[in-house]
């Protein structure tokens, strides 16, 4: 990258942040906009058949485990909704016994062996347990 290539890149982020979204718009109320980026049981209950949501719901209530053919279910449902919302990677957040929290990110973009990308999340990835973190710093 030359110089001129830089000082275009930067110039472009700097007004790219003086043009930061203020919130909430004009005409929007915060009750219209708060949770719009949650993923809420009403939703679910959209993206899911009647039956596996009402699995879900039980399991939800009753604390019993979730069963891998409802997890794949419930990972299709929540990577069609995030990527109805543009999102391409997500978050495992967790809270290690070290007094902070910890991250690890990763996305639903896997190579298909063809030189382009499929869009995958499964029942395994939502319900992987608590990493030890010893990767982490």
């Amino acid at each position: 990258m030359n110089c001129a290539q830089r000082k275009a890149a930067i110039s472009a982020i700097a007004e790219y942040i003086a043009r930061e979204r203020e919130y909430p718009a004009a005409g929007e109320t915060i009750e219209q906009i708060y949770g719009v980026n949650v993923l809420r049981p009403e939703i679910l209950r959209e993206l899911m058949t009647k039956e596996a949501y009402e699995r879900l719901d039980k399991i939800i209530h009753s604390a019993d485990p979730l069963e891998p053919e409802l997890a794949d279910a419930v990972a299709d449902a929540m990577k069609a909704w995030a990527l109805s919302k543009g999102a391409s990677h997500y978050t495992h957040w967790f809270q290690p016994l070290t007094g902070s929290t910890a991250e690890k990110h990763d996305s639903f973009i896997e190579p298909d062996g063809a030189g382009g990308v499929v869009m995958k999340f499964s029942g395994k990835n939502l319900i992987i347990g608590e990493p030890d973190a010893s990767s982490f710093p």
